[in-house]
């Protein structure tokens, strides 16, 4: 496992909802990809209210059949595969309308991770893969027969608040107000406040937050 990153997230917000952490952008991975949901948690503000996220950058590949890929379908992994032993590639293949990882080998480039689709899968298939980070499902893209994808993983945070669930498909050009999630050199995690009018505080990392706190409990 690589390193733990972290996000914590102070609610003062009108209402009760959804944190949600996302990644913005998907066509690096592919020109049809889209973006998902990559973790949700239901939140009620209040003076103490706190969420938290974490996450690594371990990367690995995920197959579900959503039928047509599309903003506001839902994405539930029927399995994942993470490389081991510096396997980085690995194929889909369906037989006989089951679809399954499979042949498992290695990709020309160390840094990067490779998702093979077989001749086996159907042109009109309503199984869509994958792109996973910290185990869950970052983007997504129709499978197609023949398909060859490559991924070098170059991740930019984003949290939002609002009506979101855990691997929905989303348009991140209608995420409302996100806020980038910006690790400086060295730093792993950051805190955030959403306030009542919809803005957010800057994130700042969290020792430094911590060493704020303190001052405030020895006045």
């Amino acid at each position: 496992m690589g390193k733990i990153f972290s996000v914590t997230v102070d609610n003062h917000a009108s209402h009760s909802a959804f944190f949600m952490v996302f990644q913005s952008d998907p066509t690096q991975w592919a020109p049809n990809a889209l973006s998902l949901a990559w973790f949700a948690k239901y939140s009620n503000p209040g003076q103490n209210s706190r969420t938290r996220f974490q996450w690594t950058v371990d990367t690995g590949f995920s197959w579900a059949e959503t039928g047509e890929l599309q903003p506001g379908v839902q994405f539930a992994a029927a399995e994942t595969y993470e490389p081991t032993g510096g396997s980085n590639r690995i194929s889909l293949d369906c037989e006989n309308g089951v679809y399954r990882f499979a042949y498992p080998s290695w990709g020309a480039d160390p840094s990067r991770f490779y998702l093979a689709e077989t001749a086996n899968i159907p042109a009109r298939s309503q199984a869509c893969v994958g792109v996973t980070m910290s185990g869950s499902t970052v983007y997504a893209v129709q499978a197609r027969p023949n398909q060859n994808l490559a991924f070098s993983p170059r991740p930019r945070y984003f949290i939002a608040y609002g009506d979101y669930q855990e691997g929905d498909v989303i348009d991140v050009s209608t995420v409302n107000n996100p806020l980038e999630l910006a690790f400086p050199p060295g730093v792993h995690a950051l805190t955030t406040t959403l306030h009542a009018d919809g803005s957010w505080t800057r994130p700042i990392p969290l020792a430094r937050a911590n060493e704020q706190r303190l001052r405030l409990l020895s006045v």
